[in-house]
């Protein structure tokens, strides 16, 4: 019952973020990290994640909740959160599949 009251709120919260969708840009081909950097912050969650940067792309992780947003040239944003709590990590795919770490503000 808890299982099925969860994924009832996540999808209200979800449906109630997109009104308020303030993605950096309209599509994933014309986001640019510069836009999404000055909000990568010890502070930022889940929840506001999905406020200033719209729906992830992709949901993923195991253990960890980790939200993919494809950026232009081909690169992938992961932000990484125990949960719905603060972030613990921002990484950089590039096309070519190597990773960076990127530093929380």
């Amino acid at each position: 019952m808890r299982r099925i009251l969860f994924a009832l709120w996540l999808g209200v919260a979800g449906a109630s973020g997109d009104a308020c969708n303030r993605s950096p840009t309209s599509s994933r081909n014309e986001r640019s990290l510069s836009a999404f950097q000055p909000y990568l912050t010890r502070t930022l969650t889940p929840a506001g994640a999905r406020s200033r940067f719209g729906r992830p792309d992709e949901v993923t992780g195991s253990g960890l909740l980790i939200y993919k947003y494809g950026l232009d040239r081909g690169a992938m944003l992961w932000l990484g959160f125990p949960g719905e709590a603060a972030i613990i990590y921002a990484r950089l795919e590039s096309k070519d599949g190597t990773f960076s770490n990127l530093p929380l503000r």
